[in-house]
């Protein structure tokens, strides 16, 4: 393994290269969040002297529970760089939002790590499809996205989602350095990374930083009004045991992180929505909700879906529930009558797997039409499923479920949570996962899945454009296809009707 030392703006970069791939890790894109920085938006980290050693990974985001790595200090990304850059060619760039519920995660995939690579590893995905892939750490939990701001005016909102935009001002001004090209930037999530980079669209200061969106498992309807996000920030410093909120920079971030259960059960228990924190549309840097967002002059094309079971991995939340207490938390307000017609809809005899998938179409699939249906007004929409299972996924009866294409898209499929889950099925599940890599890397390209550039030869099955009218849906799975999506007038009846998670 070779070092490599690389000139930037910010100053020398070593940075390390394996195979075909250099890999800068580790590299400072903010001021470290710590001091009178604590619940502060981020500043911008200027140069340094003498060299940085980016070959190794720098530090998660605080988080509970905590493990090994998490800091305080965790403003940094990593940077995957084909050796093909060296030809010359400017590389169009993707920006990866990590996932976790705002609480949990980080860039380097360190939870799921398998060997010497995380889950997030993007080695793989650069060299495949020729392009600059940047993994980037935002703040979580209380110090992400605590509402501070609705008690005093000394604190700042929607910190973690201050730090995307900071670490996309970065590759605006550090990108060309490295053979990413300022002018091809896609920025790629999942889950609450999808939810982030949706949000991101509807953040007038960040609307120039990029220019394609790809958005997997986005629950949308969570984000809160700075009402609710108040009434939560000041539960949460009480089960704290902050009495001055003018001195939290003084509290321990074990004092302050340890009570993330008691408040996930406060929030839950007033309806709030499903995570304890969440970004807050509060009129001034988040301008409105995504989901009813109408993405107005957005002109940015965006690959969009989600995947068939997607809340069947939380199957244990609703273990031990009776059918009528899971029904009436999902829809509170209808009558038995119309909460009996849903159940029918999915199965003749009702399990907590039917459940699962009834509120994961909720909170998922029916958020995917949406913002397909606003955007595709004015510009480019492709809409996806992932169906694909392998044997293990459905022996635990998880399915398709949340995060199931990670390892797939990311080509990192040794086991996984310590589990060997594509035993028996790792062929297939490479073929699928390098089938998807390609339409991801097409469109990161071009905004289009079919072709990197126009006038290249489409994929085998082409993904048609979605419209409200012409709703095309690319299903993967052991075989892929192409066909108008049958579950649209489902997902819109669901979405209509209920209003546990609606936000106005």
């Amino acid at each position: 393994m070779d070092n490599f030392v690389l000139i930037t703006p910010q100053g020398k970069v070593k940075g390390r290269l394996k195979d075909s791939c250099m890999k800068y890790l580790g590299v400072p894109y903010a001021e470290a969040p710590v001091g009178n920085l604590q619940f502060k938006a981020p500043i911008e980290k200027l140069e340094w002297f003498g060299e940085l050693d980016a070959t190794k990974f720098a530090n998660d985001p605080i988080q509970h529970p905590m493990y090994f790595g998490c800091s305080e200090d965790c403003l940094y990304l990593n940077v995957y760089v084909p050796k093909c850059v060296s030809l010359g060619i400017k590389l169009p760039v993707v920006v990866w939002l990590f996932g976790g519920s705002y609480v949990h995660g980080g860039c380097r995939g360190t939870v799921v790590k398998h060997g010497k690579r995380g889950l997030y590893d993007a080695e793989t995905f650069a060299v495949e499809n020729s392009c600059i892939v940047v993994t980037i750490n935002y703040r979580l939990g209380l110090h992400g996205f605590l509402y501070l701001t609705g008690i005093s005016d000394k604190f700042e909102s929607n910190l973690g989602l201050k730090d995307c935009e900071m670490a996309l001002r970065w590759v605006r001004r550090n990108i060309d350095s490295y053979g990413g090209d300022v002018n091809n930037v896609t920025l790629w999530g999942e889950s609450a990374g999808a939810a982030l980079a949706v949000a991101m669209m509807c953040v007038p200061s960040a609307k120039d930083l990029f220019h394609k969106v790809i958005s997997q498992s986005a629950c949308l309807e969570s984000f809160y009004t700075p009402e609710e996000a108040t009434e939560i920030a000041k539960k949460y410093l009480e089960l704290a045991g902050v009495t001055n909120i003018d001195e939290i920079n003084k509290y321990d971030y074990k004092q302050l992180t340890k009570v993330i259960k008691s408040i996930d059960a406060y929030v839950r228990e007033k309806k709030f929505g499903i995570c304890s924190v969440n970004p807050v549309v509060d009129g001034e840097y988040l301008k409105e909700f995504p989901s009813t967002s109408s993405f107005a002059d957005l002109g940015k094309p965006i690959l969009i879906g989600s995947n068939a079971n997607e809340a069947r991995v939380f199957g244990k939340v609703m273990k031990g529930f009776k059918r009528d207490e899971v029904m009436k938390r999902i829809f509170p307000s209808f009558p038995e009558e119309y909460r009996q017609k849903v159940l029918d809809a999915y199965s003749k005899n009702p399990k907590t797997r039917d459940f699962c998938d009834i509120a994961g179409d909720i909170m998922y699939k029916v958020q995917k039409y949406n913002v397909a249906d606003a955007i595709s007004v004015n510009n480019p929409v492709y809409v996806y499923q992932f169906n694909y299972a392998p044997v293990i996924f459905r022996l635990f009866g998880w399915g398709a479920c949340h995060v199931a294409e990670l390892p797939l898209l990311f080509g990192n499929m040794k086991p996984w949570f310590g589990m060997p889950l594509y035993l028996g099925d790792q062929t297939t599940a490479a073929a699928v996962g390098k089938r998807m890599r390609k339409y991801w890397g097409n469109f990161i390209w071009s905004g289009n899945p079919n072709y990197a550039n126009d006038g290249d030869h489409p994929m085998d099955v082409v993904w048609s454009k979605y419209t409200s009218t012409d709703r095309n849906c690319m299903n993967f799975g052991k075989t892929d296809s192409c066909v108008k999506d049958q579950d649209v007038e489902t997902m819109q009846k669901l979405q209509g009707e209920r209003h546990f998670f609606v936000r106005k």
